[in-house]
């Protein structure tokens, strides 16, 4: 809408004169410019709102087993203790080997075994994945990290009848396990997570009602962070 228009008066002289109500629109055009500038300079979400802390890691786990049989029973880092640098890892947030990684709080692992060739298999209920937690070995020269110990000793007593066993290169680090045949969560939601810059395998045991070929197996692995948690510190 134009602010001023010409008008014929009663002599015949054309004059200009401003249109009804013209000045108050565009004077609240500058208004709703003045608020307009004033929300932008607001830290206001964007479209799609607040972002989630809630994000995920994904990987996949090829080329651990190969021939036909009913069962993987491998295990992972058996030798590999404090402060040694562990193998078979994934570490996060790692841009080059000489990088350190960054600290999150897992809150949960999810994994799915899949058949490359065909895509179905047969997999029984004690299934299972397993991962010792990382932090950074800040007198390594590679990003690659090493096991964090158990918070305190342990002692345990069989009584002669039973045995534990509470440390070594196994037992005295943390670990965690993930059932591929369950969905449950196996961090409590009532907890801040399990904080780590990475995982280690410890073991993959899958067992199957009938013969697979082992070499077409994979792992597909989901590790869900808080990434309001991160850091460069454990």
């Amino acid at each position: 809408m134009r602010r001023y228009k010409l008008e014929r008066n009663a002599n015949g002289m054309i004059t200009q004169c401003e249109n009804a109500d013209g000045g108050n629109i565009f004077a609240q055009r500058e208004e709703l410019n003045k608020k307009a500038l004033k929300n932008l300079e607001r830290p206001t979400p964007g479209k799609l709102g607040n972002l989630s802390n809630l994000q995920i890691f994904n990987f996949n786990i090829d080329n651990f087993s190969s021939g036909t049989g009913t069962f993987v029973n491998n295990s992972y880092n058996t030798t590999s203790t404090f402060p040694a640098n562990a193998v078979q890892t994934i570490m996060f947030g790692v841009n080059g080997l000489n990088n350190k990684a960054l600290y999150y709080n897992v809150l949960d692992i999810k994994a799915q075994v899949n058949n490359s060739v065909i895509g179905e298999i047969q997999l029984e209920a004690d299934s299972i994945i397993s991962f010792y937690l990382l932090q950074n070995n800040e007198l390594s020269t590679t990003s690659l990290g090493t096991k964090i110990p158990q918070p305190a000793p342990l002692y345990g007593n069989g009584g002669g009848v039973v045995t534990f066993t509470t440390d070594g290169n196994i037992y005295g680090a943390q670990s965690v396990a993930v059932d591929f045949t369950s969905d449950s969560v196996i961090i409590p939601s009532s907890t801040k997570g399990l904080r780590c810059s990475g995982l280690a395998l410890r073991q993959i045991y899958l067992s199957f009602a009938a013969n697979e070929n082992l070499g077409d197996l994979t792992i597909d692995v989901e590790v869900l962070v808080d990434t309001s948690s991160v850091s460069t510190t454990y």
